[in-house]
């Protein structure tokens, strides 16, 4: 049946169904796959921007938002959908006990309600002087562009003996 289906070719991750597949118009679900297409392009490009703030914020933003008009469209259009509710309850109840879903929720309406999100990225730095887990482990406050130089230059003079100094480990995560 989906090889008699009108295409067009997206850019980014294959064909959206531009007709319905039985009558040979307009697929009246369309708007949906349109909109999941933009939130593809969204969150591809909140990949590319996560090192610049500004532009990741504004990207995945924009991805939570588009995501929740899909149920919108849906909604909108049930009637064109057999079975509808039989379908998308079941669906719904699933999805209202995934924590991602619900942090997704949870994020769309502290944007359209409260302002941006926050970032929420760290950076952790610390010295650890054995590998035992023994000996002094100092947490360096550290930024997302901070290099090892800089951010061994943050450990407090005096806080480590020289030996930690020359042969200690300074493992740098971000989270």
């Amino acid at each position: 049946m989906r090889s008699h289906v009108a295409r067009r070719k997206c850019s980014l991750h294959g064909p959206v169904m531009t007709s319905h597949p039985l009558r040979g118009t307009a697929c009246p679900l369309s708007a949906v796959d349109r909109r999941l297409d933009d939130a593809h392009r969204l969150w591809h490009q909140a990949e590319r921007a996560y090192f610049d703030p500004e532009e990741f914020r504004v990207a995945i933003q924009g991805a939570i938002q588009t995501l929740r008009t899909v149920t919108f469209i849906l909604q909108k259009n049930k009637a064109v959908i057999p079975d509808f509710d039989a379908w998308y309850d079941p669906w719904q109840e699933r999805l209202k006990g995934d924590v991602l879903m619900r942090w997704m929720v949870e994020a769309r309406n502290k944007i359209e309600k409260q302002g941006d999100l926050e970032a929420q990225s760290i950076v952790r730095a610390e010295v650890i002087a054995s590998h035992l887990n023994e000996g002094p482990r100092i947490e360096v406050p550290a930024h997302l562009f901070d290099g090892v130089k800089k951010i061994f230059r943050m450990v407090p003079r005096g806080a480590l003996g020289n030996h930690i100094v020359r042969t200690g480990l300074l493992p740098v995560r971000m989270t």
